[in-house]
């Protein structure tokens, strides 16, 4: 899961007509708080922050500790105020977690496109070997995420699934709770394809019966308790 699978830019007039009226915006309200918000594995972590001080079309936010990490990861952060009809996307040109510190620049208006999913999606926490069927035969691939809706796959060479086919996804969970496995056989509908190289990115839909549905939501509930305790024990 990429940074940009998360937004897209909203721009109102052109990149530097933007970013100059934002800029104006958080200088003429230095004691607005603000909320940053970062996807960590698939996880939306959101705390406020507060302007240290603008110069130069430089911003420099004091965060909180688990934000900071997070954009560290990033490089990058979301930024949500009443200032604006957008939120922002800005990339951190400076981190410091344990000061709770970072600077910004570059700021862009964007949709936040991932919390229009119905569901959360979590990245899976170790490889995952996934076998697909389909009418042109078996393909072989590792999932990267999951949620109730579907999952993504990588796959390191071109084969001759296009969108739109149907097939039957198996793979092998690790409860992250218990480490016990859960088989998973799955009808699947091949919604997108990207990338130009090796491996490439396949993304499927999925509509799970009861017990699926039931096997991988308390996967991904645990995953989100596992990431968040993650980062707690990272930062402290």
């Amino acid at each position: 899961m990429t940074c940009t699978d998360l937004f897209s830019t909203r721009i109102q007039k052109n990149f530097d007509d933007d970013q100059a009226e934002i800029l104006a915006l958080l200088e003429a309200n230095l004691k607005k708080p603000l909320k940053l918000i970062n996807y960590y594995k698939g996880i939306p972590l959101s705390y406020p922050a507060t302007i240290a001080s603008i110069s130069r079309g430089v911003v420099d936010l004091d965060v909180q500790e688990m934000q900071a990490f997070t954009i560290e990861q990033a490089r990058s952060t979301f930024i949500r105020s009443p200032l604006f009809k957008h939120d922002l996307f800005a990339q951190a040109q400076y981190v410091n977690v344990r000061k709770k510190a970072a600077t910004f620049v570059k700021f862009s208006y964007v949709e936040i496109m991932a919390e229009r999913r119905s569901f959360v999606r979590v990245e899976v926490d170790a490889p995952v070997n996934v076998a697909i069927t389909s009418p042109q035969g078996v393909v072989e691939g590792r999932l990267t995420d999951l949620s109730l809706s579907g999952f993504g796959v990588l796959i390191d060479y071109t084969c001759p699934l296009e969108t739109g086919v149907e097939t039957t996804v198996q793979f092998t969970l690790l409860s992250p709770e218990t480490g016990q496995p859960i088989p998973i056989s799955i009808p699947a509908t091949l919604i997108s394809i990207s990338g130009d190289r090796s491996p490439y990115s396949y993304r499927f839909a999925i509509n799970p019966e009861k017990l699926l549905e039931r096997q991988i939501s308390q996967y991904v509930f645990q995953r989100q308790v596992e990431i968040i305790r993650e980062v707690k024990e990272i930062v402290s």
